[in-house]
């Protein structure tokens, strides 16, 4: 006597070497004695082979179309015998009912598992938004494939190219366009990095390094919300000294300026003057916390990311 039955989510069958009430012991076609639960066994037979029915009913499986079996399914629940009575005849071969078990836990979708060898069929809305993601994610693969396949011959789509530096520095792992950079990388052994500028995706090396310092340290974007910088109330005394503020002239934030005074005398008084915004910005306002945000001016060559939106460095400038 053979047994088919399920062991972790695969189908198996082997030769009954002994049986009790809860359990068998099942002797594979490689010599593998395993305990089987009875409650795990979903046929016993004798012929034919273990083997050669396995092979028999992944044949018949696959000839089962899965929308007119979920025609022939019950509503209620039932079990794959009943399905292969109904899809077949009502004298089904032991390879039919095993081909209709194995049909029916491979389509998901279409029926879901009640039980060992036990199904319900899915509501035509369930299994019509079941269908509808199958063929979206069929739809994003073959999307994958062809932007894989462009890279692949030089090309950037331009969704990969808006998504650059994101692909390659901080990548969402499970989206398109990252995955289609892994594939075409697998397909050309070409780093991604190499993959992408000879696809022409990187302009230039400043570009490159520049946008992925801007990237990694202002992930959001250079600008600022709209805030209105408040008015200093409690004005300080005015200096009669003239300073003068020692700064390049394209600068824009004059907050610095030095004096002195009694040149000449016997006394000289050497003065520093200093912008005071912290006057009128209360902690907590919404500049404080875009300062706090920022900490700093960002100085370079030719440019500058300012602290605060220049609106408000020159109320206080």
């Amino acid at each position: 006597m053979h047994a088919l039955f399920e062991e972790a989510g695969k189908f198996m069958a082997g030769r009954i070497l002994s049986e009790a009430d809860t359990s068998a012991q099942v002797e594979l076609d490689s010599g593998k004695r395993v305990k089987v639960k009875a409650a795990n066994i979903l046929l016993k037979f004798e012929k034919p082979a273990p083997a050669e029915l396995i092979a028999q009913a992944q044949a018949v499986a696959e000839s089962i179309e899965l929308d007119l079996a979920w025609e022939f399914a019950p509503d209620d629940e039932f079990g794959f015998a009943d399905l292969a009575r109904d899809y077949f005849s009502e004298n089904a071969t032991l390879a039919q009912q095993a081909g209709a078990l194995f049909r029916l836990y491979d389509a998901p979708h279409y029926f879901r598992r009640a039980g060992k060898g036990r199904f319900k069929k899915a509501s035509a809305e369930i299994l019509q938004q079941a269908l509808a993601g199958i063929e979206k994610k069929k739809a994003l693969l073959a999307q994958i494939d062809e932007w894989a396949a462009a890279l692949g011959r030089g090309e950037c789509p331009q969704p990969i190219r808006e998504q650059l530096y994101k692909i390659l520095f901080k990548p969402d792992k499970n989206a398109p366009e990252y995955k289609a950079v892994v594939e075409a990388s697998r397909a050309t052994h070409t780093a991604p990095l190499d993959l992408l500028q000879k696809a022409g995706a990187i302009d230039s090396a400043y570009q490159f390094h520049w946008k992925r310092f801007l990237f990694e340290n202002f992930p959001k974007g250079t600008g600022f919300p709209a805030v209105t910088a408040p008015v200093i109330e409690d004005e300080l005394p005015l200096s009669t000294a003239q300073a003068y503020s020692i700064d390049d002239s394209q600068t824009t934030e004059i907050d610095d300026a030095l004096s002195v005074q009694g040149l000449g005398t016997g006394t000289v008084v050497l003065g520093i003057h200093i912008a005071a915004p912290g006057l009128a910005i209360q902690p907590g306002s919404a500049i404080d916390q875009l300062g706090r945000a920022r900490l700093s001016t960002v100085y370079m060559p030719g440019y500058k990311i300012t602290m605060l939106p220049d609106d408000v460095v020159q109320t206080y400038t």
